[in-house]
């Protein structure tokens, strides 16, 4: 009469072999974990930096140009051409507008190692309310580059974002519409 059930050998034989597949199917899944963890902070940082700028986007087209550029350093540079890493900017509107212009700074979170976009309706003053975060720093130039910034036609934003380890850069250029009755 034979018993049922495993014998050493076959148990000898069949727990690495368990083993070996567990190990396969946990390094896939965590490399699968690991994958859409990166393609939901890609995500989140592109839904960032497009909400920003087309926020900044309505703002900037508004406006006849750049009134007050301030760098990290605290240093003013609106009468530059020079690439700034930008802590704060103003840009003015028409005199005949309510709104006389529109201020945004980058102001740091308290919890995070990254800063916020704050905005602000006027040309004194600061900005209040947030309209975006996770941001590293952020880039501006004038348009065209041989131009200051309080004489250009436009500025192109560069922001670098950085989310929980993962970094991301996103670009874009605006223009003024209400300069000189040029557009």
């Amino acid at each position: 009469m034979r018993k049922k059930g495993f014998t050493t050998i076959e148990l000898l034989i069949s727990l690495p072999l368990f083993g070996m597949i567990m190990l396969l199917i946990f390094s896939v899944t965590a490399s699968n974990m690991r994958s859409m963890n990166c393609i939901d902070k890609d995500v989140e940082l592109q839904q960032q930096a497009q909400f920003i700028f087309n926020f900044i986007e309505e703002k900037i087209i508004e406006s006849t140009g750049l009134i007050y550029l301030e760098d990290t350093r605290g240093f003013q540079k609106h009468n530059t051409k020079d690439k700034v890493f930008l802590r704060k900017i103003i840009f003015k509107n028409l005199p005949d507008r309510k709104d006389k212009g529109y201020i945004f700074s980058l102001s740091k979170d308290p919890e995070y190692a990254y800063f916020n976009l704050k905005y602000g309706i006027g040309v004194l003053g600061g900005a209040s309310v947030e309209v975006g975060n996770y941001i590293d720093s952020i880039e501006v130039e004038p348009i065209p580059l041989d131009m200051n910034y309080n004489e250009a036609d436009g500025v192109v934003f560069r922001i670098n974002f950085i989310f929980d380890g993962y970094a991301a850069t996103f670009e874009n250029s605006f223009h003024y519409r209400n300069t000189d009755g040029r557009f």
